[in-house]
């Protein structure tokens, strides 16, 4: 296990983004973004498995570039950044399409996935906390894959990113 942080941000903290961005300590931090209202515009289509997922990679990477509006660097690149960058995981993904093509894998689990190649604790930041669909169906079984642990905070519950952070400081 290395020292970074692979965090899924979810997409559904649009309109807090740059509050929550801001609580992140400058460490090595890599960012995976959520599909947001993107991915939804994918959800109402109803196309087929196959071209929802690559139309919700795009929508990951569309909210990836919002996310980078605050001043955060992007990469392609899977490799632990010395501070926090917001990934964009088409590349990777076309190149090593590694999970079903399946509304049952969202970003949830590709962040999963990310965490266990690189080998880094994984941050997974929803807007809320206890819900039974928090996570997609698929999360638990790439988790349980990929080796690493995860924790799940409220990114809505302003400061917890930053006491997450300043609790698991090393």
């Amino acid at each position: 296990m290395t020292d970074g942080t692979v965090i899924k941000f979810g997409g559904s903290l649009m309109d807090i983004a740059g509050e929550i961005l801001s609580e992140l300590p400058v460490s090595p931090i890599l960012i995976v973004p959520g599909g947001g209202i993107f991915a939804d515009f994918v959800r109402a289509e109803e196309i087929d498995d196959d071209a929802a997922h690559w139309k919700a990679i795009d929508a990951m990477e569309k909210y990836g570039r919002f996310l980078s509006t605050f001043g955060y660097p992007v990469t392609s690149e899977l490799v632990i950044p010395k501070e926090p960058t917001i990934f964009l995981p088409k590349r990777l993904l076309q190149r090593e399409d590694p999970l079903p093509h399946t509304w049952d894998i969202t970003s949830d689990s590709i962040s999963a996935w990310i965490a266990g190649v690189i080998k880094c604790r994984l941050l997974v930041i929803k807007s809320a906390d206890s819900e039974t669909d928090l996570l997609d169906s698929s999360f638990l079984s790439v988790l349980a894959g990929s080796g690493v642990s995860a924790e799940i905070i409220n990114g809505r519950i302003i400061g917890s990113v930053r006491h997450y952070f300043e609790a698991t400081r090393l």
